[in-house]
């Protein structure tokens, strides 16, 4: 069975992968939970997590755990007008929780010798516009973090690889104008917005996939930039 860690765990576009069979999850949310499910358990406090985590191993047959990180938190604002409070919430959310969750999960995922570490990323990593400072280099820096976890620890059976996500169905896309989002649409080889099932795909192809480790999976449905 395996254990799944997954950090933004309101994402709708994850929606599916609860749905998996013979699956655990320890969800880490923000938001208030709207529909619990029987095989997860919600927790929004990190200092809870190797708690929470031990006990599951402890109740639960777990054969491996996967983290997904899919919490971000986006930028509405140029730089010089956000508020010192704001960097901090972001910095927080986007870089500072993930690296205290790694140091929880990485010494149960080498004692067990094996694991995976998955990090929803954004196109906006390398693709950077006014606005998006802080998410931009947020990103970059979370796949440039997993690439080299992997790379450390591929050794112990433990894997990292990052999804560079494009335009998906989901509050970012759903905030904008049907203009906007049509013309989004026609600048993306697929004539569409990424959804669910494209990205749980993704997210399972990496966790049977060892070879993917330290690398980067593009999921931006050949959208182009340069329109």
């Amino acid at each position: 069975m395996l254990l799944y860690v997954v950090y933004g765990s309101e994402a709708s576009l994850l929606d599916d992968l609860y749905m998996e069979n013979d699956c655990y999850f320890v969800c880490i949310h923000n938001s208030k939970v709207k529909n619990k499910r029987q095989n997860c358990i919600y927790i929004n406090k990190l200092k809870n997590l190797e708690k929470i985590i031990d006990e599951t191993l402890k109740k639960q047959k777990i054969t491996k755990i996967v983290f997904v990180g899919a919490a971000f938190k986006s930028q509405a604002a140029l730089f010089a007008q956000t508020s010192a409070t704001e960097v901090a919430s972001m910095i927080e959310v986007n870089v500072s929780n993930y690296i205290k969750i790694v140091q929880i999960l990485l010494p149960i995922m080498q004692k067990m010798k094996t694991g995976n570490f998955i990090y929803l990323s954004s196109f906006r990593s390398q693709v950077t516009a006014r606005g998006i400072s802080l998410y931009s280099s947020t990103k970059a820096f979370g796949e440039k973090f997993f690439e080299v976890v992997g790379k450390e620890n591929g050794i112990f059976g433990i894997y990292s690889s990052s999804i560079r996500m494009g335009y998906f169905e989901g509050r970012m896309t759903g905030q904008l104008s049907e203009e906007k989002q049509l013309s989004i649409k026609l600048r993306a080889g697929n004539r569409r917005l990424g959804n669910g099932i494209d990205l749980v795909t993704a997210i399972k192809f990496l966790v049977e996939n060892p070879y993917a480790n330290g690398g980067v999976l593009d999921l931006t449905g050949g959208v182009n930039h340069e329109y």
